[in-house]
């Protein structure tokens, strides 16, 4: 399962975090986010981090993305 988390500013020293629906792929989830990227949104993909096995080099991936949200 995989969302999109957006992040924006509305003048305020805080980011405002909001999270999406749920998807079952993560393919569902980056063509939601590429929408909202075109849109203007700072956004990243977050999942349940549940490893149904076969390994993979996707483990860092959600580490990736919260760091990329930061900058």
């Amino acid at each position: 399962m995989y969302r999109v988390k957006t992040t924006y500013r509305t003048g305020t020293d805080r980011p405002i975090i909001e999270h999406g629906p749920w998807h079952d792929s993560r393919k569902v989830a980056e063509h939601w986010a590429d929408q909202l990227r075109i849109a203007g949104y700072a956004v990243s993909i977050e999942s349940q981090n549940i490893h149904t096995g076969g390994g993979g080099d996707d483990d860092n991936a959600d580490l990736a993305a919260a760091l990329a949200g930061m900058a």
